[in-house]
């Protein structure tokens, strides 16, 4: 059962990668929160869901990330080039993960 839930996990994890927008996080963290936290919340599920649920359930917390991606990746790509230093918000990002 592990082993099917790597593949399923590679390949949604492989399929977002090619849609992802560099900057999609960052702008994320700096400028919609809320949206931001709801992501890290859907790992902490994703991780939940692999090490201790079905892999039904891990199905289930993956399409609510897919969708969750789906969608602010539309939303970033309507806003445009934004001035958002990448590294340094990176950096702000990994701190505000050590804190949590």
């Amino acid at each position: 059962m592990r082993e099917d839930k790597e593949l399923i996990l590679k390949e949604v994890l492989r399929l977002l990668n090619e849609k992802y927008s560099i900057g999609l996080y960052e702008y994320l963290f700096k400028h919609r929160s809320s949206l931001y936290m709801q992501l890290i919340d859907l790992e902490e599920r994703i991780d939940q869901a692999f090490l201790y649920e079905t892999i039904g359930d891990l199905k289930a917390v993956l399409r609510e990330y897919w969708t969750f991606h789906i969608t602010a990746i539309k939303e970033f790509k309507q806003i445009g080039e934004l001035s958002l230093n990448l590294s340094q918000t990176r950096q702000e990002m990994v701190e505000e993960r050590v804190r949590a």
